[in-house]
């Protein structure tokens, strides 16, 4: 049975997770290492939702699981995931769906400050106001109680700054 090297970069909304795992996906493209990078968000991009699902959660899941069955088939052996997990069940919702895997949580860390400047940035329209008060929401509860390995400040740091720490850290590279 063939173990799954899965690393999963939560943190509030506004902390760069995307821009963080693309980075790491670009890092590991160019040391050739087989691999997937998937925002969980992406994967749950639809309307309507169901009225008790109201992240699309289930549906992400389901094509998480999905995604990563092609993936796989098609010669990637490590999977990076971008979603908020702010309990331990959610962390076992996405394990569930990766069987075999090894999961590893990068948490990205900012001021409250920070997150809002990022949100104003790239929430131009209507869901500014909410995405804004859900950053400072989520960086609260995630510091106070989310799982995590290890912790990655991202305050005045370049993306590739951090994602080179990431790639150390996991050591994915002398695996593969």
């Amino acid at each position: 049975m063939t173990i799954i090297p899965l690393l999963l970069i939560s943190g509030p909304v506004g902390v760069g997770k995307t821009t963080i795992g693309s980075e790491i996906s670009a890092s590991l493209s160019r040391s050739k290492v087989a691999h997937t990078f998937l925002d969980m968000d992406a994967l749950a991009e639809t309307y309507p939702r169901p009225p008790d699902d109201r992240f699309a959660s289930r549906l992400a899941l389901l094509n998480l699981r999905d995604v990563w069955t092609n993936c796989s088939a098609a010669g990637s052996r490590n999977l990076i995931v971008a979603r908020v997990i702010e309990t331990q069940h959610e962390l076992e919702e996405i394990r569930r769906r990766i069987p075999n895997s090894r999961s590893t949580i990068c948490q990205l860390r900012a001021s409250d400050e920070t997150l809002i400047e990022r949100v104003r940035t790239r929430e131009l329209g209507s869901g500014r106001n909410w995405h804004e008060a859900r950053a400072v929401e989520l960086s609260r509860s995630l510091q106070r109680s989310a799982p995590a390995d290890f912790l990655v400040d991202t305050e005045g740091r370049s993306p590739l700054d951090i994602a080179d720490e990431v790639v150390a850290r996991i050591n994915w590279v002398t695996e593969s």
